[in-house]
């Protein structure tokens, strides 16, 4: 990848002569703005100093989304806390109780319908935790 050119700190403007160029620069630009807590949600609107372009630059962030199945041989408690105790990586006993967030009954009663649109969805941990009738476990947040 080539040089993104100087950065926006030494007051000259960064160049960005290819995708991966101007990705890596936004990337950095991005990230470095979070760092210091500045807000970058929203719509940002460019113009190119007068050429005729102008574009809109919308930054939104994004939940990240883990999925998981019930494997045959185990419950399905015990997938959704393995589940998230990986995105969290920590050891499964470090979580609080998942009986606290929803009854192991109501999942297992789930696993066992034969009803392909069937879901439970409740929060557990911080997380949005969809769990179907086929073994699926979604793990948003």
């Amino acid at each position: 990848m080539g040089d993104p050119g100087p950065s926006p700190d030494d007051g000259a403007r960064p160049s960005a002569a290819t995708e991966d160029e101007f990705h890596e620069a936004l990337q950095r630009l991005v990230t470095a703005a979070v760092a210091n807590d500045v807000d970058v949600r929203g719509g940002w609107p460019i113009d190119d100093d007068g050429r005729g372009d102008a574009w809109e630059l919308e930054i939104t962030r994004i939940a990240r989304r883990t999925t998981a199945r019930v494997a045959d041989a185990e419950s399905p408690a015990l997938a959704i806390v393995d589940a998230v105790a990986a995105r969290e990586d920590v050891d499964p006993t470090d979580l609080p109780p998942l009986y606290d967030s929803v009854e192991p009954e109501v999942l297992e009663i789930l696993q066992e319908s034969d009803d392909p649109d069937q879901r439970v969805r409740f929060e557990y941990c911080g997380y949005t935790i969809t769990v179907t009738s086929g073994g699926t476990i979604t793990v948003d947040g």
